[in-house]
């Protein structure tokens, strides 16, 4: 490790302030899909049901049952009522490849820096730079602690290089920049 490496890594992470910026934004608001779900579930539970949905519950074993109280509906002259239904619920998801790989390029840097700090340490030609990725490195770790559990623990298997989030947004794009930068160091 020399000075002129050891200025790239600060380049990046200390003169890029919109690495920064973008880091904050989206611990304040992660990208999010919305996911439907239809669970099959008591009647007293469903929240937003439609026609379609309870058609295919009643052809489901158990949803339905004669009754001679109050009724959802008739055939055969006999009172029917629904006892379970397909349920839509609308699930907004911020477990994202877009968020993974932030928080894998949060811990990515993370492991960096603080491999680097160690080797600068105690090299008296380089332990000028030790403070200021101390620093960093404490940046850092306020970040990740302020990335959402949602998505900060799960592994990443693969890149998504070819995420068209990380490829156009200009928050996730810095991102995907900073990591290629540390990574052609």
């Amino acid at each position: 490790m020399d000075a002129q490496q050891l200025e790239k890594y600060l380049d990046i992470f200390e003169r890029r302030p919109a690495l920064w910026v973008s880091l904050r934004s989206i611990c304040e608001a992660p990208q999010h899909e919305l996911r439907v779900e239809t669970p099959f579930v008591g009647v007293g539970e469903a929240q937003s049901m439609d026609a379609a949905l309870l058609g295919m519950s009643a052809l489901q074993p158990g949803a339905i049952a004669v009754t001679d109280r109050m009724s959802h509906f008739t055939s055969h002259k006999q009172k029917w009522r629904f006892l379970k239904v397909y349920d839509r619920r609308i699930i907004r998801q911020e477990l994202t490849p877009a968020n993974q790989f932030v928080a894998y390029f949060v811990r990515y840097s993370i492991k960096l820096l603080k491999n680097i700090a160690y080797s600068i340490a105690n090299d008296e030609a380089l332990c000028e730079y030790f403070e200021d990725f101390l620093r960093i490195i404490r940046r850092l770790n306020g970040v990740w602690e302020n990335l959402s559990t949602s998505y900060k623990y799960v592994p990443l298997s693969v890149l998504p290089l070819d995420n068209q989030l990380l490829t156009f947004d200009p928050k996730y794009h810095v991102i995907l920049e900073s990591y290629l930068a540390c990574e052609s160091i």
